[in-house]
Parts: structure tokens; sequence; C-alpha cells
């Protein structure tokens, strides 16, 4: 990406020791080949299904909730988690509207939800992103990791783009 190498030579003001070594657009097949982002979305799914078995009990449960959270028990994407975080709102709701007291089994899954919620915001913030807001493919930026050597020096940073000017609108040493 010349619009990185420009950035990364002005900034430095040496345009002759940069030395590109890897640059990868920060996409979904980006952030899913990171073993800590699928251990996340793995305890995210595997808490709902357990919720879900609960509420699917429930004599008056929504089946639209139902339908809308087991299909991303089996395959949620990274890109995803806002939204399901919405839809498990809805069902921690309805649960906790049920249930007088919460069994034991959906507190811990809870618990385990916000602890998975809290590893995979620590682990999408060092890319510039948060799990209230991932927006890889519509938004107007998009986002690079890139390894490069200064002096034979090793750098790693993650780079935003504007998608329209190909600007670099902002930059984060990793």
């Amino acid at each position: 990406m010349a619009e990185i190498r420009y950035f990364i030579m002005t900034q430095t003001d040496d345009f002759k020791h940069y030395k590109a070594i890897d640059f990868e657009k920060i996409d979904v097949d980006f952030l899913m080949a990171k073993g800590d982002i699928q251990k996340s979305l793995t305890v995210l799914q595997d808490t709902t299904r357990i919720k879900l078995g609960f509420y699917s009990r429930i004599e008056n449960a929504s089946d639209q909730l139902i339908t809308e959270l087991s299909g991303k028990v089996n395959g949620l994407t990274v890109d995803e988690v806002d939204e399901f975080q919405f839809q498990n709102a809805r069902l921690n709701k309805a649960l906790a509207d049920h249930f007088d007291e919460l069994p034991k089994a959906i507190l811990s899954a809870n618990q385990k939800q916000e602890i998975a919620l809290t590893e995979l915001n620590t682990s999408l913030s060092a890319y510039g992103l948060s799990i209230y807001n991932i927006n890889l493919t519509d938004g107007e930026n998009v986002f690079y990791y890139h390894r490069f050597q200064i002096k034979n020096q090793s750098y790693e940073g993650i780079f935003e783009l504007n998608k329209k000017t190909l600007e670099v609108s902002s930059f984060k040493e990793i």
C-alpha cells in the first residue's frame, strides 16, 4: 500500500531505510483466523446455547428470538457480535422476567459471556476495533495490519485509511 508507505516515510522523515515486511487487510477472515478471537466466540456460542435451552422451554417464548439466536450459536462471526449482544440482552431480559431466581447454569453462562466479551474487546482493541461497533464492510474506513522495518528495527502497526481518499486517518503501533 503506497499510501501507508508514504505516510511512514514522511512521519519518520526517512525515505531511505523503510522496508515493508507484511501488509494484511483487517477483515472478517483476518480476525477469524486469530485464536483468541475464536476462543471468545466459541464461549459466546456455548453459553448462548445453554440459555436458549432454558428459554425454549418457556411457554410464551419468542420463536423469532429463538430463530435469530439459534443461527448464531453455530457459526457466529466477529462482525456479528454487536447485533448478537443486542439479541442476547433480549434473551437475558426474557429469562429474568420468567424466573424468580435465575438457575445457576444461567448465572454461570452470563458470567462466562461477560468474561468472553471483555477478552474479545481487548483482542479487537489491538486492531482499533470494538465489540460495540464492528463495521468492516460498510464503513468509511478500511484497516490494515503492517509489519515493517526502519534502519533494521522492526515495527508493527494498525493503519486506518479512508476508503475514498485512501489517506491514513489513524495509526496505532502495536
